[in-house]
């Protein structure tokens, strides 16, 4: 989303907003940018409206994999000079990328998903600004008050209109902004069958969540707003530090972040999935929570039904995921890939070769071999799955689509979009017919997967 700047002011904001005193006479990709050009954010735009996502057109893999890195929190406890040598390059060719691409540095990306966090918690809670410093990743109140001053010209605690602060023991709300059309009800009906028992539950019209910070648990309740703009989570938790990174996570599991436009102009003069589109013109790619959790979800569920890898998934769980006892259904936090590696898998309900699978994948991801945060093309991301045992074209598909967000994925042997394109075409659909057709859905063709996945409820299958 580009936002649009006034020189004669050095203010940017939303197009949206509405309350510069002057048109915009310059544009920047997003908020980053714009403040890595040295503008000031409006201070009317609600938080993370002004620059909004950070959305790439044919980067190069470092950038992505480094955007993805930045999300996580890496640049929390790292320099940069780390940051590039994860992604596999010299720190001055990374930043030369960023710029180029993103427009600003990869410090400065991270600084503004500091800053504009930072207010939204000043905003809408009741959070002290000590805890507000900690949930951004940051240590104390001076770094904080630095980090919004070189934004919006003033420190933290000038930002909260006259409210008192304090730490809650209970919960705070927050609200998290979609790019409209937006449909939670659709994201729920992907997520309901695949809820990892212990980890997470769909329930009541809420996602509900547990994760792990520091040896705190933490639940997030992620609800609609039923206000056409905003999703409602609660966060119940003992400590907010580094909050700014489960919200992150929510953010891309809930694609609030991706606009569907332009899959839909692209998609829906088609024959096939077109009257799909039309139909449901708010749709998302339902993405992850944890790459490495997403990834073991995908091998689990190949050649088996959703409900029995959900089932499998509660049972890795349960047997081999930490216990966290805190006297609520969800209670687990998913084993880590050294765990899986080194675990002992029989009776879970694996054949000899998943295991096998299972205990390869988690080893390479243990030792660095398989960087779930590593992009690139469809192509790369298949070289680079395919490689490990018991590792086919769907799981690597599957991984591009879901882990790293990639548009233009399409897995399609899978028996759910068979079926359903073959009904809406009304003759069978074999997976190389299937990629024939979708080479006219590039570069959407995860959407129109996507599409097809979601398509049962509304033509009465059960794909």
């Amino acid at each position: 989303m580009t936002v649009r700047a006034v020189s004669r002011s050095g203010l940017y904001c939303d197009a949206e907003c509405g309350s510069l005193p002057h048109p915009g006479d310059v544009t920047f990709p997003n908020g980053a940018a714009a403040e890595a050009a040295g503008y000031r954010a409006c201070l009317r735009c609600r938080p993370r409206l002004c620059g909004g996502a950070l959305h790439l057109d044919n980067a190069p893999s470092p950038v992505g994999a480094a955007l993805n890195l930045i999300k996580e929190g890496f640049l929390h406890r790292q320099p940069e000079e780390r940051l590039a040598v994860r992604v596999g390059c010299s720190r001055q060719h990374l930043r030369r990328l960023m710029i180029r691409h993103v427009g600003a540095s990869p410090t400065q990306i991270a600084r503004y998903r500091q800053a504009h966090f930072a207010r939204q918690l000043i905003n809408e809670t009741s959070l002290d600004v000590h805890t507000v410093a900690r949930a951004v990743g940051l240590t104390d109140q001076h770094q904080l008050d630095q980090l919004t001053i070189n934004t919006w010209g003033q420190p933290i605690s000038d930002l909260r209109a006259g409210r008192a602060s304090l730490t809650p023991t209970g919960s705070i709300e927050l609200l998290v902004r979609y790019i409209q059309p937006y449909s939670f009800r659709q994201l729920l009906r992907h997520l309901t069958p695949r809820a990892t028992p212990g980890i997470e539950e769909v329930t009541d019209g809420s996602y509900r969540r547990i994760t792990n910070q520091g040896g705190n648990a933490r639940i997030l309740e992620v609800r609609d707003a039923h206000d056409g703009q905003h999703l409602r989570v609660q966060v119940h938790s003992s400590s907010y530090d580094n909050l700014i990174d489960d919200m992150e996570r929510l953010r891309t599991l809930f694609a609030t972040d991706e606009d569907p436009g332009p899959a839909v102009a692209h998609l829906s003069d088609d024959r096939l999935v077109g009257q799909l589109v039309a139909q449901q013109p708010w749709l998302r790619v339902p993405r992850c929570w944890d790459p490495f959790e997403a990834s073991v979800r995908i091998i689990v569920g190949q050649q088996i039904s959703v409900a029995a890898a959900t089932t499998i998934a509660g049972r890795i769980a349960h047997t081999l995921g930490q216990r966290v006892p805190n006297g609520a259904s969800l209670d687990r936090i998913f084993p880590s890939a050294g765990d899986l590696a080194e675990a002992d898998l029989n009776g879970l309900g694996f054949t000899h070769q998943r295991k096998t699978t299972l205990r390869h994948f988690g080893g390479a991801v243990a030792d660095g071999s398989l960087d779930l945060r590593m992009s690139g093309t469809i192509e790369e991301v298949a070289l680079r799955w395919c490689a490990l045992p018991g590792i086919g074209p769907w799981t690597a598909q599957m991984a591009a689509m879901r882990i790293l967000q990639h548009n233009d994925a399409m897995p399609s042997s899978d028996l759910g979009i068979r079926r359903s394109a073959s009904r809406l075409d009304g003759n069978p659909i074999s997976s190389q017919e299937l990629d024939d057709r979708g080479a006219r859905w590039r570069p959407f063709r995860s959407w129109a997967a996507q599409h097809l996945w979601d398509s049962s409820h509304l033509i009465g299958g059960t794909a």
